[in-house]
């Protein structure tokens, strides 16, 4: 068991070495976020050094609690952070995070002021110190990282959650919504937190020495490093796919009218408009760029097309799309567009988007409308 434990060690070592170096230096995907990624398995690097079975180096004993750098309190922080970044929500919570950085550096500080004691008075950490006291605040430090890390992943999942709710009620862009990678990187670190939690509660209850537990988190940690964070190191920035100004800002620059529009007048008005101005062929066209062209509060806008139409705006647009794109389909005029140059067409921004809205609108892809 010890000898698989320090096997697949050594495996996170060098993958976490090798990933987040091309993740923090890689001119073509460099990003913050991507920069916040090759920290993140560099400190994946460091937590595994500290299980790595060595005695002492050059004196200084190793085999000791914070005689080697913890990087426990830092791994959620850098997960929160990359989530957030990605979403572009990483300001939201600031403070947050500076608290959080701040005291996981102050546990990394422990072991250079370790080794200071060593250099200059010739103890250990343990020497100098109760034992006893050492271990305990080793112990606060494991679980409230690892309650910070279910704390992580639940803003995590809530934040994904507020974006596709947004995404879906204010841009007409579906490739917005491509963004299982993001979920398979909250959810894939959920194994390796449920053992670690086992572990924990193993320890608590009176357990030593090496356990089934720490051999299965270190497969699932391997896994997620090599899989599903380099596939996550692949993907662009969300906030990439929105051109110009936020919504929120935008929503400042319209009126609102003196005389509301009644809701099923207002819907008429929006599908006639939409319809004949065709103004849907936009690729990223938005809610407020609709309601700017109408001049009409994007609030009554989005409540009409919820309420009274019953789609989200993106629904709604794409619906637009797809008969556009379906006309083409069918008419022997087009065929010299290929599916995916009717779906450009129609207004539809890449292949993908067109055929998640054939699917959702049709059941069926478009290339089964097409002419013979």
């Amino acid at each position: 068991m010890e000898l698989i434990v320090n096997t697949l060690i050594w495996a996170v070592i060098l993958q976490g070495v090798l990933l987040g170096s091309l993740f923090i230096f890689s001119r073509k995907r460099s990003s913050p976020a991507n920069n916040l990624l090759g920290v993140f398995m560099f400190a994946f690097v460091v937590e595994a050094f500290t299980n790595v079975p060595l005695k002492d180096l050059g004196g200084y004993s190793t085999n000791g609690y914070f005689t080697l750098p913890e990087a426990k309190l830092l791994l959620p922080v850098l997960f929160l952070h990359y989530v957030l970044e990605k979403l572009g929500q990483s300001t939201r919570y600031h403070r947050f995070l500076k608290v959080h950085y701040l005291l996981a550096f102050g546990f990394l500080c422990i072991t250079p002021f370790s080794v200071l004691l060593f250099l200059f008075k010739g103890k250990n950490l343990h020497e100098a110190f109760d034992f006893h006291s050492i271990e305990l605040v080793f112990m606060i430090m494991q679980y409230y990282a690892f309650f910070l890390t279910i704390a992580s992943i639940t803003i995590s999942i809530r934040e994904i959650g507020k974006y596709k709710a947004l995404v879906k009620n204010n841009y007409s862009d579906l490739d917005m919504l491509q963004i299982r990678w993001l979920w398979h990187f909250v959810l894939g670190i959920i194994p390796v937190v449920l053992l670690w939690g086992l572990e924990l509660t193993r320890i608590a209850a009176g357990g030593k020495g090496p356990s089934v537990f720490a051999s299965l988190t270190w497969i699932f940690i391997i896994a997620f490093i090599y899989y599903i964070s380099f596939k996550a190191y692949q993907q662009k920035n969300l906030l990439e796919y929105i051109a110009g100004p936020t919504g929120a800002n935008k929503t400042d620059s319209i009126a609102e009218p003196s005389v509301p529009h009644p809701d099923t007048e207002l819907e008429k008005e929006l599908t006639s408009y939409v319809a004949s101005s065709k103004i849907f062929l936009r690729q990223d066209l938005t809610l407020y760029d609709l309601a700017r062209a109408m001049d009409v509060s994007p609030r009554l806008v989005s409540r009409c097309i919820n309420q009274n139409i019953g789609n989200n705006f993106a629904e709604w647009i794409n619906n637009f799309r797809v008969e556009a794109a379906l006309s083409m389909l069918k008419d022997p005029a087009f065929n010299h567009l290929s599916v995916e140059g009717i779906g450009m067409e129609s207004g539809f921004k890449s292949r993908s988007a067109m055929y998640a809205a054939f699917k959702k609108h049709t059941g069926s892809s478009p290339g089964n409308f097409r002419h013979e």
